[in-house]
């Protein structure tokens, strides 16, 4: 079930007149913030996040928001507690300066319904930094819907970013038969790079009947590896960069790489402020970064398939409908550009503020 719609569906039975129209209503003010503010000459896109447990998402989000080349449809949380994912997305857009984008709760459980061994999710990391946010999530469609309603609004346009499980796209694409022909594409943090492709990576291996959905839908795919990003992660000097920008969402950022830190996994109790962490990765930066520098990611056309555990297939073929990124990037090559899209996204946040 789509874990955005249960408080819609519970009292389905007993509607009053006048509730349908609300909801539609509804849908299309959701719908029109994140549309208002898009320009012809931006990547429109939806980037659909599992966003609170590592932090790669939150990093991902904020390059997102500094990077002038893309126009944010809207936001998309996936696996698990879909509510605290979708407060946290919700957070960093209002201190970044972008409160009018749409955040939207999707499925909270695989395809199949039932959990793969050692993907069950744990508490978020990071629900700590929402803790004091009592606010009523929007109202609107859950994710599979929003993302068939944006597709519909702009054929040909709207291109889906997952750094999560690809349980939502997935559930839009089975729901509206004809969206594959109407997505100018989806791109997914998923797999590795050749020849560690064989080992499943967590986002196809938590729903791999979801990823299979993809390759078979004919949509235009492109599989960005997790091993894609090098060694181009942020230590402690690109933190103490963000630390003096005293800005709200490069503030709220480093309070979810401390959270990160100290909660995930088994933890690590001693980690208290930023000046104790020593770095973290970036990898969902790059199912971005292929829009920007796919040269450097050498993307091949091909087709790829996925097996039932979430091992993925690649197979050059110049008819392929599917991309798949087969070299990783050089060391340090891309940490100053993220920094750079990091202090804008930080610094659009002051001027909206």
């Amino acid at each position: 079930m789509v874990g955005g719609q249960t408080g819609r569906h519970r009292d389905a039975g007993t509607q009053r007149p006048g509730d349908r129209e609300r909801r539609s209503n509804d849908r299309a003010a959701v719908l029109a913030r994140g549309w208002k503010r898009v320009g012809a000459d931006k990547t429109r896109l939806i980037l659909d996040t599992d966003i609170g447990d590592d932090i790669d998402d939150a990093i991902a989000l904020l390059f997102a928001l500094g990077s002038p080349e893309f126009g944010m449809l809207g936001v998309t949380t996936v696996y698990g507690d879909v509510q605290t994912r979708t407060r946290i997305a919700r957070r960093m857009l209002q201190l970044g300066g972008r409160p009018d984008i749409p955040v939207i709760a999707g499925c909270e459980r695989p395809l199949g319904f039932d959990y793969h061994e050692g993907t069950a999710p744990q508490e978020c990391s990071q629900r700590e930094a929402v803790a004091d946010d009592c606010t009523p999530l929007p109202a609107g469609p859950a994710a599979p819907q929003f993302i068939i309603d944006c597709v519909r609004r702009h054929p040909g346009q709207v291109h889906i970013v997952t750094i999560g499980a690809m349980t939502n796209i997935a559930v839009a694409l089975c729901t509206d038969v004809s969206l594959a022909g109407l997505i100018a594409g989806v791109t997914s943090l998923a797999g590795y790079l050749p020849p560690r492709h064989s080992q499943p990576e967590w986002n196809v291996r938590y729903d791999p009947a979801a990823a299979q959905t993809i390759a078979r839908s004919g949509v235009p795919w492109t599989v960005i590896g997790a091993d894609v990003q090098g060694r181009n992660g942020l230590a402690r000097g690109e933190f103490q960069a963000l630390a003096a920008s005293s800005s709200p969402a490069a503030r709220f950022l480093l309070e979810l790489v401390v959270l990160m830190w100290r909660n995930k996994g088994t933890g690590h109790p001693n980690i208290r402020t930023i000046n104790d962490v020593p770095g973290v990765h970036v990898a969902d930066v790059f199912a971005l970064a292929s829009f920007l520098i796919p040269d450097q990611m050498d993307l091949r056309t091909g087709r790829v398939r996925v097996a039932d555990d979430g091992a993925i297939e690649f197979a050059a073929d110049p008819a392929g409908p599917h991309r798949y990124a087969t070299r990783s990037m050089r060391e340090n090559a891309y940490r100053p550009e993220i920094l750079r899209r990091l202090l804008a996204a930080a610094r659009q946040g002051f001027v909206h503020g």
